[in-house]
């Protein structure tokens, strides 16, 4: 029974998931279920990632780096708008070094949180009536923050670092941008991208992504498995030259792709644990489809699992609920936060961004103050 207009709904399993309809790609990112995933990351909107000053667990570094995880003897850009809410299921990653990768369990090393820190809630920015990307970070952390990570998007190639949308002081950052994957396997944009990197700052974690869910695209025949594979690991050749051990390669995909019925295959996507440091998954509450929210363990666990089976330190770079039918107050959304951030808590994802988007497929935004008050909770307390 849906609850009534002040009542909390109670947190319940949603029934299978049926194929979802194709991701809509306006200004916005596109799909906007959670998948049935358990195991934890902590999820929210705006990008913030966390700040650490010790290694994450990673990728081992390819022959010829240093020890900084730079290349010997070598060593990429327009701000853009920002894409809809999609799938379901990813680990972090620090300095390259010549020794293998120490296990990774829950999205923390064996001993311990880099630096001793939680989890980091965060968001990405919902721009209002034209206002400024630091103007809408600076309204984002009075509603809910500070957030202690930022989810940023480009819907190109990145602007140098310096004064950029990416550029937000001392906090995590989680940025993604997107290129023809044909032209940057074929190193067209080397250069650009080159000098991107080497413009990231070298006291901040930066997790950068190329071209985060790229399933749609690939099975709308936009380009090919084959070609995105194979720009991410040119993309990482280019960002181990840059040496800055805190830039770490970021896979960004749906939790919807880890469902069977979803009849995608991780591997098209993967190009391989040493061109990747961490993974990202973008995943929400499925139940919304049903009028009801979802257990977190229900929705998190595959992304958490498919996570520790590659030993990858992982975040969530999306998630978020829409508020069911009957929960006009947002108290059930609330309680449903309440219980992500517990669970996440335990699960120990390095960065948790909440979708903070209004889309074609709903509206995520916080806007009720039960809402906005359980997440600013969650941020505080990190």
């Amino acid at each position: 029974m849906s609850p009534g207009p002040t009542a909390a709904p109670a947190l319940a399993p949603a029934p299978p998931e049926p194929d979802p309809p194709r991701r809509r790609r306006r200004l916005l990112l596109g799909r906007w279920w959670l998948l049935p995933l358990t195991a934890g990351a902590l999820a929210l909107g705006t990008t913030v990632a966390l700040a650490t000053n010790g290694d994450l667990p990673g990728r081992q570094a390819p022959s010829g780096t240093d020890a900084t995880g730079g290349k010997a003897g070598l060593g990429p850009a327009a701000p853009g708008s920002r894409p809809t809410p999609g799938g379901n299921e990813g680990f972090g990653a620090g300095p390259r070094s010549g020794s293998p990768s120490p296990s990774v369990s829950g999205g923390a090393t064996s001993g311990g949180f880099p630096g001793g820190r939680n989890t980091l809630p965060g968001a990405s920015i919902y721009l209002q009536n034209g206002e400024s990307f630091a103007a809408g970070l600076a309204r984002s952390d009075r509603s809910y923050g500070p957030l202690r990570m930022v989810r940023v998007f480009y819907p190109g190639l990145p602007p140098s670092w310096s004064g950029s949308r990416a550029d937000v002081a001392d906090r995590t950052v989680v940025v993604s941008f997107k290129a023809p994957p044909g032209e940057v396997a074929a190193g067209k944009h080397d250069s650009r991208l080159a000098s991107w990197f080497r413009s990231v700052p070298r006291d901040l974690d930066v997790y950068w992504s190329y071209f985060h869910e790229p399933e749609d695209d690939i099975e709308r025949g936009s380009y090919t498995a084959a070609q995105y594979r194979s720009a991410w690991k040119r993309l990482a050749g280019l960002a181990d030259r840059a040496g800055n051990a805190r830039l770490r390669s970021t896979l960004i995909l749906m939790c919807w792709t880890l469902n069977p019925n979803s009849r995608r295959s991780f591997d098209d996507y993967w190009p391989g644990g040493d061109a990747i440091d961490v993974l990202g998954w973008d995943c929400y509450n499925s139940g919304g489809k049903y009028d009801r929210y979802t257990d977190p363990a229900q929705v998190f666990t595959p992304m958490i699992n498919k996570s520790k089976a590659l030993g990858k330190p992982w975040g969530l770079a999306e998630t978020g609920s829409v508020r069911i039918a009957g929960d006009s107050s947002g108290t059930g959304r609330a309680a449903w936060i309440r219980s992500m951030s517990r669970y996440l808590d335990a699960q120990r994802p390095l960065w948790v961004a909440y979708y903070d988007y209004e889309v074609s497929g709903g509206d995520f935004r916080l806007l009720d103050a039960p809402s906005r008050e359980a997440w600013r909770a969650w941020c505080a307390a990190s």
